[in-house]
């Protein structure tokens, strides 16, 4: 009778110890990964971070309460944000210097890896990865589409990430030996291309004249750069007399003026205004560089006046 009894509760530990296993996995989730409103022109690199959260589960009982696990993200490098046929380059980094760039071990590169371990309360485990996203300097040629402002994205589907994961007591695999996709999570990047102008100009210089019996002319320049397709208009203002249809240099100090005018074209046949009073104004779309636009100055035959120095200040407005 002892021996049965004792092979009667050993086959009852056998059973209750297979029947409480349950599988152990890990599952991860990528969060949207967004760098705001990108302009081209201002030729800075851009950062921005997203965050991968990862869960592994035990059973009650184990004997491998760590995980191995690999986040694979697949792609080239650099990376490309996209709105049609047109590319902006990017990132993803695995820190926040930007100098390991987040990889897959399908493509030889490196994956992001971490270890969780089974807490002493609860089967579950659960820690939240960051990573690093940066569009690269100098590219000043990304375009905007229709004069608005352009989202730039990539999508990374299920065949671009996969989590690998492996359970163990001692020695951690590697995320190389770890081949077998356990899930996947996908995320999106992105970016909004901005339509954005900055505009300088320079001065414009009459010379120097003893008397004003015939016409003088000197040319200067504005320099636009706006966003490649960004459509633009450039006006000036009327300076000290408030008037675009007849400009005057003031005498330093005081005592005397200057009749003068500014134009659009070489013939000086259309003056540089703001649209009213018979003036026009310059129009053009960016590029993404800089485009230096001819200013036409002339001071016609008039009585001279008193020696000195005359000037005016002229203010240049771009709306885009």
């Amino acid at each position: 009778m002892k021996r049965a009894g004792c092979a009667l509760l050993l086959c009852f530990m056998l059973l209750l110890i297979t029947g409480g296993v349950r599988a152990q996995s890990c599952a991860a989730t990528g969060s949207a990964i967004n760098f705001g409103n990108v302009s081209p022109i201002a030729g800075n690199a851009v950062a921005a971070t997203g965050t991968v959260s990862v869960t592994c589960t035990w059973p009650a009982i184990t004997l491998t309460p760590s995980a191995q696990v690999c986040l694979n993200l697949g792609g080239g490098s650099p990376r490309p944000l996209a709105n049609g046929s047109n590319i902006m380059q990017y990132n993803l980094y695995q820190d926040a210097a930007h100098s390991l760039v987040w990889g897959s071990i399908y493509n030889g590169t490196t994956p992001i890896s971490l270890t969780l371990v089974k807490p002493t309360v609860g089967n579950s485990a659960s820690a939240t990865v960051t990573f690093y996203g940066l569009i690269a300097a100098n590219q000043p040629t990304v375009p905007t589409v229709n004069n608005s402002s352009t989202v730039y994205s990539q999508t990374f589907g299920g065949n671009q990430t996969s989590i690998n994961y492996g359970f163990y007591l001692l020695g951690a695999p590697s995320c190389a030996s770890l081949t077998s996709p356990g899930g996947t999570f996908p995320f999106t990047a992105s970016a909004t291309v901005v339509n954005n102008c900055n505009i300088s100009a320079n001065n414009l210089s009459f010379g120097t004249a003893g008397v004003l019996k015939g016409s003088l002319s000197a040319t200067g320049s504005v320099s636009a750069s706006c966003t490649n397709g960004d459509a633009f208009r450039i006006s000036l203002n009327g300076g000290s007399s408030g008037n675009v249809a007849a400009r005057v240099m003031q005498r330093q100090g005081g005592g005397g003026s200057v009749g003068y005018q500014l134009y659009t074209d070489a013939a000086r046949s259309i003056p540089w205004g703001d649209g009213t009073a018979g003036t026009g104004m310059v129009t053009g779309t960016g590029s993404g560089n800089a485009q230096v636009i001819s200013v036409y100055g002339q001071v016609p035959a008039q009585a001279t006046p008193a020696p000195g120095t005359y000037s005016d200040t002229i203010t240049a407005t771009i709306v885009f």
